[in-house]
């Protein structure tokens, strides 16, 4: 088994680390720089408009900068540049979010190549806009390459039946909940929880699995057989 570690929590997976990470940071709800740091010992870090803010205050130069400069401040920006990092820069007017702009990019850089993508500065925030992003995420990236969306106070995990992944926290979530992103998710197993499932079938249109508890030593393990499953967790006292 693969392991990545971050602050607070360790994944691991067989193929987590092949072909190494993409950190891309947006604008939303900004990783401490000690997550940030962390994140980037596993791979490249992309900076999306805003997210270059995160970057300066990690001390982290982008290998690439992109978006249409409406929300990064003009002495991030510059700061990037300024340390060489290669922008790609667009109108405010335009049909796609930066976000998604950045995906394109990714995706015709990396095809083929086992790059994975990590979501951090994705949470928080604006309802729409974090519907855009997680949508998008599954359905422009391919299927491969997703990973997972996280920062110091909660965490999306993505699943792709046949998948299994072991997560350890260092400290117990607030709650644990699973998210069918598919019609159906089929062959879903959870333990490590209050309320564990195995071989359960969870739907789009009915998502009881929902705050659940960590039991035990803080190690979870959880698996999809068919669809594409999330797995959310908070440390957050209000969820």
């Amino acid at each position: 088994m693969k392991r990545m570690e971050l602050p607070g929590i360790a994944i691991e997976n067989e193929n987590i680390a092949e072909g190494g990470l993409c950190v891309m940071v947006l604008g939303g709800r900004a990783p401490s720089p000690e997550f940030l740091a962390r994140a980037a010992e596993y791979g490249e870090v992309w900076a999306v408009d805003r997210g270059v803010e995160a970057c300066r205050a990690a001390g982290i130069v982008p290998a690439m900068l992109v978006g249409d400069r409406d929300s990064g401040s003009a002495e991030a920006w510059r700061w990037a540049e300024e340390n060489g990092a290669p922008v790609r820069e667009y109108q405010s007017d335009k049909d796609l979010t930066d976000f998604q702009l950045a995906l394109k990019i990714f995706v015709e850089s990396h095809k083929n190549n086992g790059k994975k993508l990590f979501l951090t500065g994705a949470l928080g925030g604006r309802f729409d806009h974090l519907w855009s992003l997680v949508i998008s995420f599954l359905n422009l990236a391919p299927r491969g390459v997703q990973l997972c969306a996280a920062d110091d106070h909660e965490g999306l995990l993505f699943l792709h039946g046949p998948q299994s992944y072991s997560l350890e926290f260092a400290r117990k979530p607030k709650a644990v909940s699973l998210l069918s992103f598919s019609p159906r998710c089929e062959g879903v197993c959870i333990s490590g929880v209050r309320w564990p499932l195995s071989c359960a079938e969870l739907s789009y249109g009915f998502p009881y699995a929902v705050s659940n508890r960590v039991d035990g030593d803080g190690r979870v393990d959880v698996s999809c057989g068919y669809g594409t499953l999330g797995l959310c967790w908070t440390w957050n006292d209000a969820f």
